[in-house]
């Protein structure tokens, strides 16, 4: 089974969970870590098809990223607005990721209290309507809450149980 991640932090070089997340996903086989940010420093020039094609030979796809400002990073929503496009990802001829498994995994600053009740429907909403609008089979959200590590000092350790819970999903797949 290949599982290709779409990872997105607006600071990658500060963030302690982000790293740690990733440092599991790129080490764990079958699992391709797409950084965006690294990627694609420059949003405006965003490769489509070899995009497109990481999507087409995935099995599973996550979205790993941040949240800010109850969304998504920018360049995650600018991969998005150009890669999952109309008859590719939804309309006429677009049922390219039909069927595929999607997760969406998301770290937050702030405490689960602060997203109790309609608060954390309303952060998971965005990315499950266009999942299920380009066709994936949403199987669930991982949300990983309080890791600022100005107040935290188990962010590190914290993202890594994480992202390892991750995998032992898709493993158990």
């Amino acid at each position: 089974m290949k599982v290709l991640v779409i990872y997105s932090h607006a600071y990658p070089e500060t963030s302690k969970a982000g790293n740690a997340i990733l440092e599991v996903f790129q080490a764990t086989p079958s699992f391709e870590v797409r950084n965006l940010d690294a990627l694609y420093p420059d949003l405006g020039k965003i490769d489509v098809v070899a995009e497109q094609q990481a999507l087409l030979e995935a099995d599973v796809i996550i979205f790993q990223h941040p949240i800010f400002w109850f969304g998504v990073p920018a360049a995650l929503k600018r991969w998005m607005e150009v890669v999952l496009q109309h008859g590719f990802a939804h309309g006429t001829g677009g049922d390219k990721l039909h069927g595929k498994k999607f997760i969406h995994s998301f770290t937050a600053a702030s405490g689960a209290d602060t997203y109790a009740g309609e608060l954390g429907r309303a952060l998971r909403a965005p990315i499950e309507a266009s999942a299920l609008y380009c066709g994936l089979e949403y199987l669930r959200a991982f949300p990983l809450y309080g890791q600022l590590a100005l107040v935290n000092p188990n962010v590190a350790q914290e993202a890594k149980a994480h992202a390892e819970e991750v995998v032992a999903f898709v493993q158990s797949l």
